[in-house]
């Protein structure tokens, strides 16, 4: 199901959107990137910002990586994560929270399917490698996008 949009309110000298980006354009935005540069909180309260590679499926992201480094630390204390994609002129940002993927056959297959985007990196698309465990996904709660800023900047909000 497809997010509700609505145009953002934005302080009056950045200017007026005017009309709703379709979240199609984001999903595909999110789709197609290679990196996704996420944002966490540390224990003591300091940010982290990392990039990370991902698979943007079935309205989610997906990720792995050692659980031995700071971002995963930090998902482990607190879950609430950001990540964003794009330069600014075009940017899909998203809020939600990360936690473990419980990943199916059927969802092992999509995500396989996803992660040829990095097959000149020797990335594996194998179903099974999905299936061992290890990987994580962010539900989106809300996400701000634009392509035309401001023109088209938007909030999403995931119900």
């Amino acid at each position: 199901m497809d997010p509700i949009a609505e145009l953002l309110d934005l302080p009056r000298e950045y200017g007026k959107p005017k009309t709703p980006m379709a979240w199609a354009v984001a999903r595909a935005l999110l789709a197609e990137s290679m990196h996704y540069w996420f944002a966490t909180v540390r224990p003591d309260g300091r940010p982290h910002v990392v990039p990370r590679d991902g698979l943007w499926v079935d309205n989610a992201l997906f990720y792995g990586g050692s659980s031995e480094t700071i971002h995963a630390r930090n998902v482990a204390a607190n879950p609430a994560v950001a990540f964003h994609v794009g330069a600014g002129l075009t940017a899909v940002i998203v809020e939600g929270e990360a936690r473990e993927a419980e990943v199916d056959r059927s969802l092992a297959e999509r995500l396989a399917e996803a992660q040829a985007k990095y097959k000149e990196f020797g990335y594996p698309q194998d179903p099974e490698t999905f299936l061992q465990g290890g990987v994580l996904v962010v539900q989106p709660r809300r996400a701000m996008a634009w392509t035309n800023y401001p023109a088209d900047a938007t909030r999403f909000r995931f119900v």
